[in-house]
């Protein structure tokens, strides 16, 4: 059986680690995530290291010290979007419109996972 080679970033300061982050760090990928990341990067047709350090900016700032997303970055900046649309016209989406898109957009992500 292989040794996964994962770093549970949270946990690093329990291990010792005492670099800043400026100076960086390695992330170990399992085999499972090495493979997905590979084929997520081919189909975006860019290398995996460009690849995984695109999805890392998109969050960057959105991890709390336990490392966990609490929001997306494109979450806030739609939330930005529709607060100045809101301010300069004075118009609402209707709660029930707003979830029919939330219901749908989790639809099809389920859908997609399915797969």
């Amino acid at each position: 059986m292989k040794q996964e080679q994962c770093v549970n970033i949270a946990a690093v300061r329990r291990l010792g680690y005492r670099r800043g982050m400026a100076d960086g760090f390695d992330i170990h990928l399992n085999e499972d995530q090495a493979r997905r990341l590979k084929a997520a990067a081919e189909a975006a047709g860019v290398e995996p290291t460009a690849y995984a350090l695109k999805a890392l900016e998109g969050v960057i700032g959105d991890i709390s010290l336990a490392g966990v997303s609490e929001y997306p970055a494109a979450w806030v900046a739609e939330d930005a979007e529709r607060w100045a649309e809101y301010e300069r016209t004075g118009v609402t989406i209707p709660l029930e419109d707003a979830l029919a898109a939330f219901d749908a957009a989790l639809d099809e992500k389920l859908r997609a996972k399915a797969r």
